[in-house]
């Protein structure tokens, strides 16, 4: 395995000093699958203390001490270290109310999630895989590691974990593992919205979402109870488009009579960023209210380009032409035609300079852009000016 020379420097600083230390988790997984490690985190049997010890020398960030994590600054970017641990007791469904360290790395390994997870690897020692990850990942297989009950119930974000590791992955999920996660996903309910909503978002990206999605519906209507009676669009056309326009589908197939308000408030309880809130909405808008007769120019004029385009390729994901398609939207936007005020040829001083006054402004304005759009009048000052003093 391919290590950077920060990881290789931290492994052999603490093997000089009597410790072992492995990478693992994510990035054996990644490496395994022939892809390169985005990061790297670090086990070893050095206690917290002692880390930060050897590592005197550097920038250090107790971003987890209780827990055993210790997080090491080099050239600018974080290294996490933690101490091999043993978990107690799960009392809020998604921390250990406390640990307890241990010199035995099969016993760290044992807590985690799934045995794709639960390998670790150090140039000194090879791979390190007691429960069977590297075969799994050979099969495409998420199993838990252990006993399913007891690793969803210690952690409930872990349910919605193996779907997304399914989705983006795509692997099968074993099936004491899949029932499991099923049965077990009202603890959902004691996941921070922010947790569930990242977790989500990397699910619906994922290129086999589309059938995590019909496998683990029970999963998803736990967080998003809106979509309890979806029935799913095409495949091909939902798997075609991104993240967002996937999730503006789902809504508009789940048979509610107001997907907008439905949108807003699942986007509200999920504590998502505002600006995926509102183009969302407006997206949805956009397709209920659209009118065959009128030109994409007034839609853009009142949605914006962002909420038309993602509300265009929404549309497509469905399969359905009941939108403007993404190719008239992008040629209305390259031609230069405006569907902004800001775009308008003139502003406000001119029509005051000529004797409009007050409300009078803004109106007229807005007049004369919607019959720039419908391309009776050029978007010139000249013609702007004449069109407007017939009206004064």
């Amino acid at each position: 395995m391919k290590l950077t020379e920060s990881v290789k420097f931290i492994i052999d600083r603490l093997a000089a000093s009597g410790y072992r230390a492995d990478i693992v988790g994510g990035p054996v997984r990644d490496h395994l699958l022939g892809k390169t490690p985005s990061d790297y985190d670090l086990t070893t049997d050095a206690k917290p203390e002692r880390v930060k010890e050897i590592f005197s020398d550097l920038r250090t960030v107790d971003i987890g001490m209780k827990h055993g994590t210790v997080a090491l600054i080099i050239d600018g970017e974080q290294y996490e270290v933690t101490t091999y641990r043993i978990d107690g007791e799960y009392t809020d469904s998604r921390h250990p109310d406390s640990v307890s360290f241990t010199a035995d790395i099969a016993e760290d390994l044992r807590r985690r999630d799934f045995t794709m997870n639960a390998i670790a690897y150090s140039p000194a020692y090879g791979i390190t895989d007691p429960y069977g990850g590297e075969r799994d990942i050979e099969r495409r297989l998420i199993r838990a590691v252990g006993e399913p009950e007891r690793r969803f119930t210690e952690d409930a974000l872990r349910i919605l974990r193996g779907a997304r590791f399914a989705a983006v992955l795509g692997f099968e999920v074993e099936d004491a593992t899949a029932e499991a996660m099923i049965r077990l996903s009202p603890l959902l309910k004691n996941v921070s919205a922010e947790r569930i909503y990242t977790e989500w978002r990397k699910l619906l990206s994922g290129d086999c979402s589309y059938e995590v999605i019909e496998k683990f519906m029970p999963v998803i209507e736990v967080f998003l109870p809106e979509l309890r009676r979806l029935a799913l669009p095409p495949r091909e056309s939902f798997l075609g488009c991104g993240y967002m326009a996937r999730m503006i589908s789902l809504f508009l197939s789940s048979g509610l009579s107001d997907p907008v308000s439905a949108f807003t408030a699942a986007m509200k309880r999920l504590r998502t960023d505002s600006h995926t809130a509102a183009t969302g909405a407006a997206a949805l808008s956009a397709i209920g209210e659209y009118d065959p007769s009128s030109s994409v120019g007034h839609a853009l004029k009142k949605w914006g380009a962002e909420a038309i385009l993602l509300a265009a390729d929404a549309a497509s994901a469905l399969s359905e032409g009941r939108f403007y398609t993404r190719g008239e939207i992008e040629e209305y936007l390259s031609s230069g035609r405006p569907y902004r005020l800001s775009e308008l040829a003139i502003g406000g001083a001119e029509l005051l300079a000529i004797g409009f006054s007050g409300k009078r402004v803004g109106a007229e304005l807005n007049g004369l852009l919607r019959r720039v759009i419908d391309g009776e009048l050029e978007n010139s000052a000249a013609a702007l000016i004449k069109a407007a003093e017939a009206e004064i």
